[in-house]
C-alpha cells in the first residue's frame, strides 16, 4: 500500500469513530461514568472495530496487494494502527488523551 492508501484508510477510520461518537454515544442518556477510553461502551466499540479491521486488512492483503499466504504482521499492524486512529474519532474527550505539555 502506498502513503495515499494509508491516509484514506486513516480517514475512514477516524470518520467511523466520529460517526459512532456523534450518532450513537451522544444520543444516549447520560451515564454515571463519563465516556472515556476506560468506559465499557468505548472498549466494546474499540474491540469490535479491531475485529472488523482484522478482516478488512486480510481482504486488502489478499485482493489488493496479492498476498497469497496470510501476511500476519501486515494484518495485525494495519489493524492496530487503524484502531488507534479510530479511537481519536471515538474519544469524546477534548483534551487529546491528556498529553503532557
Amino acid at each position: 500500500m502506498n502513503f495515499f492508501s494509508y491516509v484514506v484508510l486513516g480517514g475512514f477510520s477516524y470518520a467511523a469513530g466520529w460517526a459512532i461518537r456523534t450518532y450513537v454515544l451522544e444520543k444516549q442518556p447520560k451515564t454515571d461514568q463519563p465516556y472515556n477510553l476506560k468506559h465499557p461502551a468505548i472498549l466494546a466499540f474499540l474491540g469490535g472495530f479491531f475485529i472488523v479491521m482484522l478482516i478488512v486488512s486480510w481482504l486488502i492483503g489478499r485482493y489488493a496487494l496479492g498476498h497469497v499466504a496470510i501476511d500476519l504482521p501486515f494484518i495485525i499492524v494495519n489493524s492496530l494502527v487503524a484502531t488507534f486512529v479510530y479511537s481519536f474519532g471515538l474519544n469524546p474527550e477534548k483534551a487529546s488523551y491528556d498529553v503532557p505539555d
